[in-house]
């Protein structure tokens, strides 16, 4: 039995269709025959049914067990062609979303550099929504997450880092600016400057909403930090930011919520990702320094 034969038999029971995966293969259709015809003489058992005058085709009991396999041993083996590539290559993919690469990830470049580790790693940015199907998919090696809660999903294994919590920032100015904390129930009659989709900020913003019951009437959307914090500093809107991204801006007051609402930082790994020996020592020196 040969990867190629187990190939052509995934791309046939998805397509369902001789002709189209030997076209998506880009091999002749008696090729594919000729492929099924030897996996069914290797393991004494009839994979699909032809129906000729439907010009379908379906799998047998054996062809549905077999697929099943046939697809954990191409994923298997892919995953073992992107560890060895890795290996090769001597390169992290680092995952860090925009706010926690601008705020909190700096502490670490110093010893990054200082064991010379940094040239090695390359930087891989969006939001903590859309970082665990990076992670999942191989397209980042190991990645900081932002949370609300410690993360447990079973695929992934994850070091709280940090813990942060999220804040009302309004301008200086703001008649808001005296409060000590705030009920995000009375805040219905103000606009708010609200980050894009990819950042859990606007996850955040969203459910505050629902569990209150209010729907502001002016929002102002953004995907740059930077330009959210400057519009807040204006006074043009207010918005729910974490601590730690207005900690230094003097312009903008960060009131603590009524019913605190968490943040955790987390280094993040695919539970069955291979570590190579770098990349044990650059989670270890994060990890480390977060003690």
């Amino acid at each position: 039995m040969n990867l190629r034969d187990l190939e052509y038999f995934h791309s046939l029971c998805n397509t369902k269709s001789f002709t189209k995966t030997a076209e998506a293969l880009y091999v002749s259709q008696p090729s594919i025959t000729m492929s099924l015809h030897r996996l069914e003489k290797e393991l004494n058992a009839k994979l699909i049914i032809r129906d000729h005058s439907k010009k379908a085709l379906s799998l047998t009991e054996a062809g549905i067990v077999f697929e099943k396999r046939a697809q954990n041993i191409l994923y298997q083996m892919n995953e073992a062609k992107l560890e060895i590539s890795k290996i090769n290559s001597n390169k992290l993919k680092l995952g860090i979303p925009p706010i926690i690469g601008a705020y909190f990830f700096p502490i670490y470049i110093e010893d990054l550099l200082k064991e010379g580790f940094a040239e090695c790693i390359e930087f891989v940015e969006t939001g903590s929504l859309a970082m665990k199907e990076l992670l999942l998919t191989g397209k980042v090696d190991i990645s900081l997450i932002g949370s609300l809660s410690p993360i447990t999903d079973e695929t992934l294994d994850s070091v709280i880092l940090k813990k942060d919590e999220f804040m009302l920032c309004v301008s200086k100015k703001h008649s808001l600016s005296k409060s000590k904390k705030i009920n995000f129930k009375n805040l219905e009659n103000e606009q708010f400057i609200v980050l894009g989709n990819s950042y859990i900020h606007n996850k955040v913003f969203e459910d505050l909403c629902i569990k209150n019951d209010i729907a502001p009437k002016k929002i102002y959307y953004t995907n740059e930090i930077q330009t959210a914090k400057s519009l807040i500093a204006s006074g043009l809107g207010i918005g729910i930011l974490i601590s730690m991204a207005v900690s230094k801006r003097t312009e903008i007051k960060a009131i603590p919520l009524l019913n605190p609402i968490d943040f955790y930082i987390s280094l993040t790994t695919k539970r069955d990702h291979y570590m190579t020996s770098k990349e044990n020592s650059i989670r270890e020196l994060i990890i480390n320094k977060s003690k």
